[in-house]
């Protein structure tokens, strides 16, 4: 388990912004403390990212019963042979796109044959592991920045590729036409909290983590 420090986080953004600060305010008397995020061990690291891919551009309840298809074909998805076993016609059979089923494939084989090493990621600084991640087709930034929050539980992650996020922040500061350069500008005003103040703002509006 990793804590998620919204306190020292909600006195930092009441010295910076006080908007921000009425949210976390909200946030705080709903959501009962310690809040944590499930640091997930090297052996699910590739799971995560399949995950990842699997959520990519399509609804959270979409992406949940793909993901169940999925685990009910594969059943150990920390093992690449259990993945590739399978071509890419029968992945699309539960439900994923040709695309998305090429990826997980490649992802497979690449940590099978150690092309691609994992288990060294959470000895890496958040930029080194999206500069690392992104090498693997199919992994963007914005899939690189929710391992970083959500498989490694780092406390200073913030994607200016998340819709709900840039939505979120439109809404809070009454600014429809919000530019990501604005929306990276003002981010870096909430660091080190930025983890803590995305989960914050996507409560805001119940969204979910999804790519622009």
């Amino acid at each position: 388990m990793v804590m998620i420090d919204f306190k020292s986080a909600h006195a930092h953004i009441q010295q910076h912004d006080p908007a921000l600060a009425e949210l976390f305010s909200a946030y705080l008397a709903k959501s009962p403390l310690p809040r944590t995020i499930t640091k997930a061990t090297s052996q699910e690291y590739a799971f995560h990212l399949y995950s990842s891919i699997i959520s990519q551009q399509i609804s959270t309840k979409a992406a949940d019963k793909i993901l169940h298809r999925f685990l009910d074909l594969v059943g150990d998805p920390h093992d690449p042979a259990s993945i590739l076993q399978y071509d890419i016609e029968t992945l699309k059979s539960v439900g994923l796109s040709g695309q998305k089923a090429g990826y997980i494939r490649s992802i497979a084989e690449l940590t099978s044959n150690d092309t691609v090493q994992l288990d060294h990621l959470d000895t890496l600084t958040d930029q080194a592991i999206i500069d690392e991640l992104i090498q693997i087709k199919g992994v963007g930034v914005w899939t690189a920045e929710m391992f970083l929050m959500f498989t490694l539980g780092r406390p200073d992650v913030f994607s200016v590729g998340d819709l709900g996020l840039l939505n979120a922040t439109k809404k809070l500061y009454n600014k429809p036409d919000l530019t990501k350069q604005e929306l990276l500008n003002l981010s870096l005003g909430w660091a080190p909290h930025r983890t803590a103040t995305s989960l914050v703002l996507w409560d805001s509006l119940d969204n979910k983590p999804t790519a622009i």
